[in-house]
């Protein structure tokens, strides 16, 4: 009996964890729904990532970084970036917390800063300097690493909400 409940709450828990990628992909990728400061978007499902990955571990990671990078990539230009990036990031950060680092708050900000700095300087290169784009310094300035501090605004309750989900749902 205790198997079919612990099952249970495993099912429960990763279709929440499922819906929560999509709405916020929803939220994010869609103009107007989420606050943009000066010009800046919140990049919020980075930090969704990482978050799950850290409390469900590499697998859970992979797969639902590979979720939330897809649904990204429907409405972003580019080869696929989004989508390679968070499965990267969801196998990175479930790895350290499965071999080398502890869940834990300062944890989940430390791996989701690196992150976000790896993602918007990757992006940055990738989608401006490579290509050659004129003013593509001015764009890492006054776009690209205020996202990334942005976006950190809203890493704390990510985390605290996806814990608290897979506290719940483990007991």
């Amino acid at each position: 009996m205790a198997l079919q409940i612990n099952r249970k709450n495993t099912i429960i828990r990763r279709a929440c964890l499922a819906a929560a990628v999509i709405v916020f992909a929803v939220l994010q990728n869609t103009p107007g729904w989420f606050p943009r400061i000066a010009g800046v978007r919140a990049l919020i499902l980075i930090p969704l990532v990482t978050a799950i990955a850290m409390t469900e571990r590499e697998k859970a990671g992979i797969l639902y970084g590979l979720l939330a990078g897809a649904l990204w990539d429907t409405v972003a230009r580019g080869n696929s970036f989004n989508a390679i990036f968070l499965v990267i990031a969801g196998f990175v950060c479930g790895t350290l917390i499965n071999t080398v680092m502890r869940n834990n708050f300062v944890t989940h900000l430390l791996l989701t800063g690196a992150a976000l700095v790896i993602y918007n300087l990757g992006y940055w290169l990738w989608h401006y300097v490579f290509a050659g784009l004129a003013g593509s310094f001015s764009a890492l300035i006054t776009y690209y690493l205020p996202c990334a501090v942005y976006t950190a605004v809203f890493a704390p309750p990510i985390y605290f909400a996806v814990y608290w989900l897979g506290r719940k749902f483990n007991e």
